[in-house]
């Protein structure tokens, strides 16, 4: 996903809050599950990634191994 981010930034001139949008809120949109996922906020499943970068952009720029420290799905640590 964050390859297609910085695609959607260089080729599609898209801003890196269009393109966080897009991947989340968006995506699930799409996917007609917006209820429950693509943001966080109070009723939805707690899906997110927890980046180990000085901010989110990293996930933009940084190509090859993302800078991922955690996955939490449904609240949970998944990954550490």
């Amino acid at each position: 996903m964050p390859l297609v981010m910085n695609l959607a930034c260089v080729t599609l001139k898209m801003s890196m809050n269009e393109a966080l949008v897009a991947a989340t809120i968006n995506a699930a949109g799409s996917l007609g599950k917006s209820d429950l996922h693509g943001s966080i906020e109070p009723g939805k499943w707690g899906n997110f990634v927890v980046v180990d970068a000085p901010n989110w952009e990293h996930l933009v720029y940084q190509l090859g191994e993302p800078p991922i420290a955690d996955v939490i799905k449904q609240g949970n640590i998944v990954k550490n």
